[in-house]
């Protein structure tokens, strides 16, 4: 069906005195009709448009006249304009810019990388002559990219690939290993907080304080420089001072407290949707405002969308761009004790989630004052965690 459609079909009336003979005479030539009906001396004839001039040339010798020819098709269309040069040559060309701008390298797109790490990679592509203009299926990816994992000590992986005439490099940075120091500084673990120790979890130093200890801010906990336990006391002095990197965890109850506040007078941001929406025609990373407006200034939320045009399956470097721009301002309102109320217990929601994640809260008070100014909320915390901290020690 659809090859009929490309090639096309002729209807054709013919004014004939012998409609048989030259039904007979299509038959001799092995044309094969599609339809043929006769009425009052004219024969309409249905066939293949290729065949269109045969037909022609039987009826020219057979003196008989054609009436009308109606061919449909893309063919028939096509022939039409045969001597229009202009235009077969103009679909060539444009065919063979497709076919050339679908194969070569139009752009390298790196994805992954950092300003010095992609300077490295265009260098490394550069160095197998793998650039802009390169022609695509020319390109050995898998060598190209053992090439530059060989070259170079900077990537944990690398991938070479291309989506239509762009060549995209995707590219995972290695992490460098911190440098260590050769010798570890003496420590010892202080505590952060007063409080009572539940737990302890000791892994490297001397345990000074077990639990149910009471322990004030500063106190030493575990100790990184102590003498070796001698068996004689009065060698005491002369035992092994052994020198550490404490390390370990103390966890213990204590009470920490902290204010929050909210002023009645505050300031609230205000959003208008869609307020400026601008429409760019994009060529690669160029951008040609087709919107006609003045240039956006001010506060704005910008929510930027491209699509690009496609052909033949492949997507061009040419699109739309679009840009909507929603204005904000802030306006001041003024909070009733309710709203002040609300607004502070999200802060201190928002405190807990971000600071005592990793800490149990036992139980909390909360006292609430209110001034002329605004409301005023003190958070009394009883909690358990890990008050270890480390402390330096200078050794001689």
């Amino acid at each position: 069906m659809a090859l009929n459609f490309l090639i096309g079909k002729s209807e054709i009336k013919i004014k004939s005195d012998n409609p048989t003979g030259l039904a007979n005479e299509f038959s001799k030539r092995n044309i094969p009709i599609k339809r043929i009906t006769s009425k009052k001396g004219e024969m309409s004839v249905c066939v293949s448009f290729l065949r269109l001039n045969t037909i022609k040339e039987i009826c020219k010798n057979k003196d008989c006249d054609i009436v009308s020819i109606k061919s449909k098709g893309i063919l028939p269309k096509l022939y039409r304009y045969r001597l229009r040069y202009g235009i077969f040559a103009g679909i060539i060309i444009s065919l063979i810019l497709i076919f050339i701008c679908s194969n070569i390298v139009l752009k390298i797109e790196i994805t992954g990388g950092n300003s010095e790490l992609n300077s490295e990679i265009m260098a490394l592509l550069k160095q197998q002559n793998i650039k802009v203009g390169r022609f695509i299926p020319n390109i050995d990816f898998s060598k190209a990219e053992s090439y530059m994992m060989l070259n170079s000590n900077n990537f944990a992986w690398i991938t070479i690939r291309n989506s239509g005439a762009n060549l995209v490099v995707d590219v995972l940075e290695k992490t460098k290993e911190p440098e260590m120091d050769k010798i570890r500084p003496v420590t010892n673990l202080i505590a952060s907080h007063s409080g009572v120790i539940t737990d302890v979890n000791v892994y490297i130093g001397k345990l000074r304080k077990v639990v149910g200890n009471k322990v004030k801010k500063g106190d030493v906990l575990v100790a990184g420089k102590y003498r070796a336990e001698s068996v004689d006391e009065s060698q005491k002095d002369k035992a092994k001072l052994m020198l550490f990197h404490s390390k370990g965890e103390i966890y213990a109850d204590y009470d920490e407290s902290i204010t929050f506040e909210q002023k009645f007078m505050d300031e609230k941001e205000i959003i208008i949707d869609d307020d400026k929406t601008r429409k760019y025609f994009t060529i690669f990373d160029l951008e040609i405002p087709i919107s006609i407006g003045k240039k956006v200034t001010g506060n704005y939320i910008l929510k930027d969308s491209r699509k690009n045009f496609s052909f033949l399956g492949f997507k061009l470097p040419i699109g739309i761009s679009k840009k909507i721009y929603d204005k904000y301002y802030f306006e001041k309102v003024k909070l009733t004790k309710k709203q002040a109320k609300r607004k502070l217990k999200r802060k201190i929601k928002l405190y807990e989630k971000n600071f005592l994640k990793d800490k149990k809260i036992i139980n909390k008070k909360v006292k609430t004052r209110v001034t002329k100014k605004g409301v005023k909320m003190t958070v009394k915390y009883k909690l358990n965690g890990n008050i270890a901290v480390e402390k330096e020690l200078l050794t001689k």
